[in-house]
Parts: structure tokens; C-alpha cells; sequence
């Protein structure tokens, strides 16, 4: 997905702020979980209970700049989602950024959490190239 950067996501030195990382790892998630398995968020519910960022290069806000996102493990009741932040200029590609989310299946009912339904894990497995 291409990061569409505001003028507020800069900071004071005309770099990306290091908060706005996390936005843009919820927007490609959001798409990347529509896209993967059509996930209704009304139905099947999730907390995100961790983030993980490593900063890498600074990304200027004309940098052409693309997030990459993929389900890297599965488990019961979460899952833990990978991101790359690339710089791509015609054929040569530059990694600005790389981090992770753990989420958990939750019932907001209930105020539990529950197991990863079938139906998102078999359509997330024929979605992601490599098994988890």
C-alpha cells in the first residue's frame, strides 16, 4: 500500500514523526485484513496488545514510500502482523522501517478473549504465501 504523508505527520525537521509510524501500520492493516479475509470488525473483534517499531531512515515527506504487511504467526487467540516501510525509486528499493503487532480475538460481550475464528485463519493461510 502507498503511505499517503501529510503535512502533520512531519515533525520540526521535516521527518516523519516518529508517532505517525504507528498510524501507518493501523492504515495498512486495516486494508491488509479487508484484502487478506474480508474481516468484519463488527463481528470478529481484536485489541492490539503490543507494538514494536524499529526506526531505520528517516522518511521525507516527498519520498515515495510503501508499506508492506503480512501475517507472520497465528496462534489460538492472536496474531502477530509484520510491516516493511520501503522507500521504492523505479527498481531499486530502501528500507526505512520495520515492525510488528500482536493482536488478540476479543469479545467486547463478553469482555474476553476468544480463539482466531476457522474462517479467518483458512482465509488468511490461502491469502500469505509462506504457512504458518
Amino acid at each position: 500500500m502507498k503511505i499517503q504523508k501529510r503535512w502533520s505527520d512531519l515533525d520540526e525537521v521535516a521527518h516523519v514523526n516518529n508517532a505517525v509510524y504507528l498510524t501507518y501500520f493501523e492504515e495498512a492493516r486495516g486494508y491488509y485484513f479487508y484484502e487478506a479475509c474480508k474481516w468484519d470488525w463488527k463481528i470478529d473483534g481484536v485489541i492490539l496488545a503490543n507494538n514494536q517499531v524499529d526506526y531505520i531512515r528517516p522518511i521525507l515527506y516527498l519520498d515515495p514510500t510503501y508499506i508492506y504487511v503480512r501475517t507472520s504467526k497465528l496462534g489460538n487467540k492472536s496474531l502477530e502482523v509484520q510491516y516493511l516501510i520501503l522507500n521504492e525509486y523505479e527498481d531499486k528499493k530502501v528500507l526505512m522501517s520495520k515492525g510488528s503487532s500482536v493482536l488478540v480475538m476479543y469479545d467486547y460481550k463478553t469482555q474476553a478473549s476468544v480463539p482466531v475464528p476457522q474462517y479467518i485463519r483458512e482465509r488468511l493461510k490461502e491469502y500469505e504465501p509462506v504457512s504458518f
